[in-house]
């Protein structure tokens, strides 16, 4: 049995409104005693939200080196030994490139961390960082990424450095399933000029044991900026280059092996960017409020949405029954759109809110060139379907330039215009589809018999 057009009607309208409810005000559900929006939440820009600002300068501190009466350096002090205080940074060390390179290997590791918005600011003169990035639960590990070292180093019973950070290729995350559970690995390929020098150490440090069984085998230690990372002997020598270390225990528990793989990635991540060519020091850790606060937010999004209405219903005025379903159907796609900026994972900054409310008046112009052209061919008695087409074709001219800046801009880093240029990209991809799924259907329902 057909739908009669008039139900069909109600029906598209029952849909945008449940649309622009959950879009609007939330899908909740009750979870522990207390509701729970279902729909995800916007991610806010650090604009919008805060930030925590830190800043890191050299550290032009002495540290107390100490040497053996043979004048080796050693890690205690001897009877017999001397000692000296020396610059935590030699003079020669401090140059224009270890300073940028210090940066760069900041921003890899950023982005690795997958930080979703940062700034940093460099003193070509003095090396000082000053680093911005969002305030939520991920900026605290992301802080120890941005002052650690990285140095890696490898060393023998006697503390004579077998290898650093300078011999390795990459650093890879991997794990097994055996018998008793899931085992993660720390994967760390060596340069291939190194593969020679990790087979002779590794032949050297054999697990062995006494006439008693007992466990006397040689070992290296592994460290990260002088903190012992592990301690270990080997089955095998090791031919392929690849030192695979195991992080934690075989085991069954999801949690747990979430718990290692985190673990063994933040490790890798320090690895595999290299370490810093000079130590820095913490100076500043503080949050940034935001200017702009959410009573500010609050108000802007009211005014926009009623000035959006007040345009709606001037539309009904002028047009009549196809002006109040355009109206409506503006509304759906502004609840649309708001909807897939949540599930895109859009960051919104100042400028993404310009991006909204560009994409509505441009909303706002397709329906009036809409309206007109129907209008216009009524006259003609041209149908719905092809006063449609027409519109779409004027308004190439504005659309497809907007929808190529929008894709551009999408191509920069800096999250405000990044921001910007992708509301513009779904704005004007969403305001197609929609607009020839819904609205052209209510309006061709409304004028054909």
């Amino acid at each position: 049995m057909k739908l009669d057009k008039g139900l069909k009607i109600a029906l598209i309208i029952l849909l945008i409104i449940l649309i622009s409810i959950i879009s609007f005000v939330g899908l909740y559900i009750q979870e522990k005693k207390s509701m729970v929006n279902m729909v995800e939440d916007y991610k806010l820009g650090m604009d919008l939200t805060g930030s925590r600002s830190v800043t890191i300068a050299v550290d032009n501190s002495n540290k107390t080196v100490y040497y053996d009466k043979e004048g080796k350096e050693v890690k205690e002090e001897t009877e017999d030994g001397t000692k000296e205080e020396v610059p935590v940074n030699s003079q020669e060390i401090l140059t224009k490139d270890n300073y940028l390179k210090t940066k760069e290997i900041i921003e890899k590791r950023l982005n690795e961390l997958k930080v979703s918005e940062y700034s940093i600011r460099q003193d070509a003169k003095t090396g000082k960082l000053t680093i911005l990035i969002p305030e939520d639960s991920t900026t605290d590990l992301a802080l120890q990424y941005i002052y650690t070292a990285g140095k890696f180093t490898v060393v023998d019973e006697e503390n004579n450095v077998l290898f650093d950070n300078s011999n390795i290729e990459s650093v890879k995350v991997a794990y097994s399933t055996t018998q008793e559970g899931t085992i993660v690995f720390l994967n760390i390929q060596f340069k291939e000029d190194s593969i020679d020098k990790l087979k002779e150490v590794t032949n050297a440090h054999l697990k062995t044991t006494d006439e008693e069984g007992k466990d006397n085998s040689k070992k290296i230690t592994l460290k990260i900026d002088d903190s012992e990372l592990t301690s270990i002997s080997f089955e095998e020598q090791i031919t392929n280059g690849v030192l695979s270390l195991s992080v934690g225990d075989a085991t069954t528990n999801s949690e747990t092996i979430n718990t290692y793989l985190k673990e063994a990635s933040n490790i890798a991540i320090l690895l595999d960017n290299g370490n810093f060519p000079i130590t820095y020091t913490l100076e500043q850790n503080r949050y940034v409020l935001s200017d702009i606060t959410t009573r500010t937010l609050v108000i802007a999004g009211l005014t926009s949405g009623i000035v959006f209405l007040v345009l709606s219903i001037l539309l009904s005025i002028i047009y009549k029954k196809k002006g109040i379903l355009v109206g409506i159907a503006n509304i759906g796609y502004v609840a649309v759109l708001l909807i897939i900026i949540r599930y895109t994972n859009v960051i919104l900054t100042t400028e993404g809110f310009f991006g909204i409310a560009i994409s509505m008046i441009l909303s706002y112009v397709f329906s009036i060139y809409l309206l007109k052209e129907i209008k216009e061919t009524e006259k003609e008695q041209i149908n719905v379907r092809k006063a449609y087409n027409k519109t779409i074709i004027a308004m190439l001219l504005i659309l497809v330039p907007a929808l190529v800046v929008g894709i551009t801009l999408c191509f920069t880093n800096w999250m405000p215009i990044y921001s910007f240029g992708e509301i513009i990209f779904w704005g004007i991809l969403t305001m197609f589809i929609y607009h020839t799924v819904l609205t052209r259907t209510l309006l061709i329902y409304s004028t054909e018999k």
